[in-house]
């Protein structure tokens, strides 16, 4: 087959070449009608494939409308408007393909900023509940240390012998003690009458 010279198909032949999309490459040689007829039955994979392999002749004018709805939907028709719009203000005309892959980039980044995020998340987590097992010590603790607790250098049991003092029943028997004392005799008294 001679290079440069276009095969027109007729439609019996759209059915089988849609059956064999995976087997296409270079297809600079067929007619755009035939083209227009069997890539929109392409995946996006294929899509790149053919458009990668073809270097002779530019498929845009037929591409870019599939890269247009690739584009929709995957990204939403909301963002697509947005690109339009964009578009339309800075007044360029841009292929949808190299649209859709500079989204595609943009959103992978954003992907992976957001599974960075949550893997330190995960990891400051994991940290603040390994700080706050309790760990079993091999060593004694040193009589220095030792001497500092049982002097009551625990803000908690100072808390609760305060709260422990502050109880009736402890206030009670202080008060009957007190009562006692009083009414006691001085041994003092009690030895001079001896003699």
């Amino acid at each position: 087959m001679e290079k440069g010279k276009l095969i027109a198909l007729d439609d019996r032949w759209v059915s089988i070449a849609i059956d064999n999309l995976e087997s296409f490459g270079d297809v600079g040689y067929l007619d755009f009608k035939f083209l227009a007829q069997v890539l929109p039955h392409c995946s996006k994979d294929q899509l790149i494939h053919i458009e990668k392999s073809t270097k002779d002749k530019d498929l845009s004018p037929i591409t870019d409308k599939l890269w247009k709805k690739f584009f929709e939907r995957e990204f939403g028709v909301k963002a697509t408007d947005e690109v339009i719009e964009k578009m339309k203000e800075k007044k360029a005309s841009c292929k949808w393909s190299e649209l859709y892959q500079t989204k595609l980039k943009r959103v992978e980044e954003a992907e992976n900023k957001v599974g960075e995020r949550l893997k330190r998340l995960y990891q400051k987590e994991e940290a603040r509940k390994q700080s706050r097992q309790v760990r079993v010590l091999d060593k004694v603790p040193s009589t220095s240390t030792s001497n500092k607790r049982s002097c009551g250098g625990s803000k908690l049991m100072d808390k609760a012998r305060k709260e422990y003092m502050k109880c009736l029943e402890v206030r009670n028997i202080q008060a009957m003690k007190m009562k006692a004392s009083v009414f006691k005799k001085p041994r003092s008294i009690q030895a001079m009458k001896a003699f």
